[in-house]
């Protein structure tokens, strides 16, 4: 059977491309033919390793040079810049990365979606859900992901997926809660399943020796980094040896490095640059903290956890149903700073059980590996598989 992906740019990094390079590379090496549709290219390799099966295909080269081929005429040319410059028709202004896309990728993504004719194909985000239901073949299986909560969208995505995701084979959703709402919101004729971010467990440890305490994503006002900062200030007061690194990049950094003044901890909380080695900074970490204010699932903590670096997070819906509170990690309530400073404090100031949440981390994540997720994909696959071929 072939499994294809559909992504928006599988050579970036992110935690719906590790993701789905993860999930890839499992289909991959259960002998599956997979490939993976990046409507954007913006790197010669991808950040990560893949499988040598899985085969990647790009829509549009957003390199600096490749805009067009060595021998394409005149007349193509200026088509194209002009199709560029027309906004996209077919991906829902809501969506994150809107303005990335045009009418010319549009089109290029239409064009590949009605190539395919056979075996299952996943797509990443709402719009090609939607997409997916429009130009596919009914031969084909079609597995939508869902990365939030209904009301997570805006009110004009709520509507085209309430008219839509019904025609969909299978929606495939992070946590319980998603798909309570999910299911509220749908008319019933879609099969949801919860299928769970998956990682792989790596064979080295964090020591928890250090005194860095790490966190990570993009700089906008969803990962909660303005309040993370006067958090880790009043953490500064008594342990002013700690140090904060917060690795990413985004439209928020000169907010956040503004903050980081008038708190004066410019000595101890550090804007890194975001990292291709996520997993090696937290392996120098001994805390893991996550500050969003709404987080669908939070695959950073997985991976934090997969090498036994525990984690202190608020506790909005997805952290909630991976950590175990006082167990592998702490929760506090969601935007709580005060909360969140102490939950740091005890940490920090508690060696014995900072090493033993970390090693509950690390058993209690395994729920979270391929050993377990995989058999879910398997199951959807089979029972989808089934209901096509009565079809």
């Amino acid at each position: 059977m072939k499994i294809t992906f559909l992504v928006y740019n599988i050579f970036g990094i992110g935690g719906t491309v590790r993701t789905v390079a993860n999930t890839a590379n499992y289909f991959a090496s259960m002998d599956y033919d997979v490939e993976i549709i990046s409507v954007r290219r913006t790197r010669k390799k991808p950040t990560f390793k893949f499988h040598k099966k899985v085969k990647i295909t790009h829509l549009f080269d957003a390199r600096r040079g490749m805009l067009f081929g060595k021998n394409t005429p005149l007349y193509k040319k200026l088509i194209k810049r002009i199709l560029l410059k027309i906004p996209s028709r077919y991906i829902d202004k809501t969506e994150d990365l809107y303005h990335m896309f045009n009418f010319f990728v549009d089109l290029k993504i239409i064009s590949a979606l009605k190539k395919i004719n056979k075996g299952v194909l996943i797509t990443t985000i709402p719009s090609f859900n939607i997409l997916a239901t429009k130009f596919v073949s009914k031969n084909v299986i079609k597995i939508g992901q869902e990365h939030k909560y209904f009301e997570g969208h805006d009110s004009s995505l709520q509507r085209k997926i309430k008219k839509y995701y019904d025609k969909l084979d299978a929606l495939a959703c992070l946590t319980d809660y998603d798909i309570e709402r999910f299911r509220k919101n749908l008319k019933g004729e879609v099969d949801i399943y919860k299928i769970e971010n998956a990682t792989h467990l790596p064979p080295d440890n964090a020591a928890l020796d250090s005194k860095v305490i790490m966190a990570a994503g993009r700089f906008v006002y969803q990962k909660g980094f303005d309040l993370l900062i006067p958090a880790f200030s009043r953490v500064i007061e008594k342990h002013p040896e700690w140090k904060l690194k917060i690795f990413g990049a985004g439209q928020d950094e000169p907010l956040l490095r503004e903050k980081i003044f008038e708190e004066e901890a410019y000595n101890n909380i550090f804007l890194m640059p975001k990292t291709n080695d996520v997993i090696g900074e937290m392996i120098k970490s001994s805390v893991y903290v996550l500050s969003s204010r709404y987080e669908p699932f939070g695959m950073v903590i997985i991976e934090a956890m997969s090498v036994g670096l525990p984690c202190v997070s608020f506790a909005c819906s997805g952290p909630k149903e991976i950590i175990r509170n006082n167990e592998d990690g702490i929760l506090v309530e969601e935007g709580n700073i005060e909360q969140l400073s102490e939950a740091l404090l005890k940490m920090i100031e508690n060696e014995n059980l900072r090493k033993e949440m970390g090693r509950n981390a690390k058993k209690n994540v395994e729920r979270y590996t391929f050993n377990v997720i995989g058999e879910k994909w398997q199951a959807l696959l089979k029972e989808q598989e089934q209901k096509k071929a009565k079809e």
